[in-house]
């Protein structure tokens, strides 16, 4: 039985002691995260013990960075990939924080409502998943299966979100499931380099098998929850993911059949990632 957020939770719930910048904050956080998690890597059973991590030092010392982010004030991401880079490492950390505080052993799906139900205080507001993800990175847009955009008008986050979409996000969120995209640190400086990387990694991995003897292609739930942001029809979405596929001759293949394939979706693996 999933366990259910009634009331939301900060886990950023101390004093900030310390100044750094917006574009170094997010960074650090995802560093000490992913150094958190290669030290409580288990290699005899291939897992991280997330729940052991909860009463450690470096887990105290991650908390004070986290703390930090009260203090930040986010009119100082000025440019789009600056304000990119930040919401993704963010969104990134934020994930695996709740299920250190929360205690999820298996999957985030034992938790009901987990990404609305946990955030971080950024300045002077709050922001969970959810609204890093739908509010800010895709412009407000609705979240999958959702009647109402994340912020109301006169939400004052609103002066905050990213446009245009770029489709390129969804390759770069991790969501703490096995069928996520590969996590990384993502910057200002290399950012169209890191999104085209995290893209075609992910779109040349299991996440998309084409069958071209059955004029067939299976692709990741990510594709069907968000079809919109990926074209507006069925052949402008495959023609996107064709465009980063490596093989020439499939490449090729989408871009010429994109209309008549047929398309399926994958299941979706929400066993925590390693």
């Amino acid at each position: 039985m999933p366990r259910y957020i009634f009331k939301k939770i900060l886990l950023n719930d101390g004093e900030p002691r310390g100044d750094i910048s917006p574009r170094e904050m997010a960074v650090q956080l995802k560093k000490s995260m992913d150094s958190l998690k290669a030290a409580f890597f288990e290699t005899g059973t291939g897992r991280v013990a997330y729940e052991r991590i909860k009463e450690s030092e470096v887990y105290q010392a991650h908390l004070q960075l986290s703390n930090n982010l009260k203090a930040m004030d986010l009119g100082l991401l000025a440019r789009r990939e600056e304000k990119i880079a930040f919401w993704i490492n963010l969104y990134n950390v934020i994930v695996i924080h709740g299920v250190i505080a929360l205690g999820v052993r298996d999957s985030v799906k034992e938790v009901w409502n987990f990404f609305r139900g946990v955030y971080y205080q950024v300045g002077d507001y709050p922001f969970s998943p959810d609204d890093i993800e739908h509010g800010i990175l895709r412009g407000n847009r609705r979240p999958p299966y959702s009647l109402f955009r994340r912020f109301r008008g006169g939400d004052p986050r609103l002066k905050f979100i990213v446009e245009p979409l770029d489709p390129r996000i969804h390759f770069t969120l991790v969501c703490g499931s096995a069928s996520c995209p590969f996590i990384d640190v993502y910057t200002p400086e290399n950012l169209e380099w890191e999104l085209d990387t995290a893209s075609r990694s992910f779109i040349n991995s299991s996440a998309v098998v084409l069958d071209r003897a059955l004029d067939k292609i299976s692709l990741s739930s990510i594709f069907k929850w968000y079809a919109p942001d990926f074209g507006a029809g069925q052949g402008e979405r495959l023609r996107f993911i064709a465009g980063y596929l490596d093989k020439a001759e499939d490449r090729a293949f989408i871009e010429e059949h994109a209309d008549n394939l047929k398309v399926t979706y994958q299941p979706y693996d929400w066993r925590l990632n390693q």
